[in-house]
């Protein structure tokens, strides 16, 4: 690729790709590996920005930073074209700096931008509106640097095992939609009838809405005490679903991350304690 926008996001696309502990599209995570994992951070530059300063990679070995949902959101350019393409950048040249210490998973945004579908918020169009900040700001050369973050977006994968039984994900299908997963998800490379709806990856990063029984199941299924997520709203930063799952939203003044030893035994109590205010960081 010529424009180096587009190498990088190219050679972080093919980092991700290879991670060492990736195993098909679940990445895993030993104790005394100290998580630092972001819900959804939509354009917020300030989050992201206080979030990579405390995660300090250079000065920690065995900090591992878990980034979720960059894209859609944050400041526009004049013609109103969306700049979040500029965190990704950001987070994509991280991961090439630090590439056993920087992780991503796929959320229903990035993956309604590579397939060309759309999400509505406030009545944007916010894949539109991305697409048209990346004409905006790359002219000529935006097809090639659109088609290396498409490149990049498809190799995210969808969750992280930790030693302790965290099992992280953006979300988690809905109650009624478990019958349409095919398990093998994690282990074999993602096929094009996956990423639409009533396909294993799309069902797994949108679902809401999740019951307790739900929750039992897939702890069974997965062998996973908890579960960890982003995609839910949650106005204080953080929220516990039954005792077995926390979502946390890292998009706002009241943004929290949450921060955990992957070996490090839990029980439902502690997961509040997990959480952190961005602000505070």
């Amino acid at each position: 690729m010529a424009h180096p926008v587009a190498n990088t996001f190219a050679s972080a696309g093919e980092l991700l790709a290879g991670d060492s502990g990736r195993q098909g599209n679940c990445l895993s995570f030993s104790a005394g590996e100290q998580i630092i994992c972001t819900g959804d951070i939509h354009g917020n530059r300030r989050n992201l920005a206080k979030v990579v300063g405390f995660a300090d990679l250079g000065a920690h070995a065995n900090r591992r930073l878990i980034l979720q949902e960059l894209l859609h959101g944050g400041p526009t350019d004049q013609a109103g074209g969306d700049r979040s393409v500029e965190l990704l950048l950001r987070a994509a040249r991280l991961k090439i700096t630090h590439p056993d210490r920087v992780f991503f998973l796929m959320g229903n945004h990035d993956l309604a931008q590579f397939t060309g579908n759309e999400i509505t918020k406030r009545g944007l169009g916010m894949c539109r509106a991305f697409d048209a900040g990346l004409d905006h700001s790359f002219g000529s050369d935006a097809d090639e640097v659109r088609r290396a973050v498409h490149q990049f977006l498809r190799a995210l994968p969808l969750a992280a095992r930790c030693e302790n039984g965290v099992f992280i994900s953006h979300s988690l299908p809905g109650p009624a939609r478990m019958g349409l997963i095919d398990w093998s998800i994690f282990d074999r490379p993602y096929r094009q009838d996956d990423l639409r709806r009533g396909g294993s990856v799309y069902e797994w990063i949108w679902g809401r809405g999740h019951t307790a029984e739900q929750l039992t199941e897939l702890g069974e299924k997965l062998n996973a005490r908890f579960f960890l997520l982003g995609h839910q709203p949650a106005p204080s930063g953080f929220d516990i679903l039954h005792d077995r799952a926390m979502s946390v939203a890292s998009d706002d003044s009241h943004g929290a991350v949450a921060v955990f030893d992957a070996g490090a035994e839990l029980t439902g109590q502690d997961l509040p304690g997990l959480a952190r205010p961005i602000v505070a960081l």
